[in-house]
């Protein structure tokens, strides 16, 4: 039983290491080229999979307490991977897959746009056009927020 939850405390503290690293890595490289202006805070809540870092939580909880080096260098090994996001073309090319959607048409005040989309979250849309380069903002009232996932066109 404490070997359990020795796995499960130090996993929660040493879990959460390699997903900073991978969003701070993203944060500082794609958001940097974009020039967004966004707190990493709301970043890193608004894009944290709490399946993916139990999933890490576990391994590095396990990987920490055990006797096996093995598991200890590939804890190792996945913190170097996650520290990859800060080398500016890796950082922005897993940014933009993660979150460039190109030729995407919304509607606001009953006019259609196409945009770019740089970043979505819950509140707002970086975005830019084919016509302007420059990133814009577009906040979304509250009583609009929309799930990130959906289409933003009838918003």
């Amino acid at each position: 039983m404490n070997f359990i939850v020795s796995i499960i405390g130090f996993g929660a503290l040493f879990g959460i290491f390699p997903l900073i690293l991978f969003y701070g890595g993203i944060f500082s490289t794609y958001f940097s080229y974009f020039e967004i202006k966004e707190f990493f805070n709301s970043f890193f809540m608004a894009n944290f999979n709490l399946l993916f870092y139990a999933i890490v939580g576990l391994f590095s909880g396990f990987a920490i307490i055990s006797k096996w080096d093995f598991l200890k260098i590939l804890y190792l090994a996945l913190l170097i991977f996650s520290s990859l996001a800060f080398i500016p073309s890796i950082g922005q090319n897993i940014g933009t897959k993660l979150f460039y959607k190109a030729n995407t048409r919304i509607i606001i005040n009953a006019q259609t746009y196409n945009i770019n989309v740089i970043y979505r979250d819950k509140y707002k849309i970086y975005y830019n056009t084919k016509d302007n380069k420059k990133v814009e903002r577009l906040d979304i009232p509250a009583s609009k927020a929309i799930n990130p996932d959906e289409n933003p066109a009838k918003n």
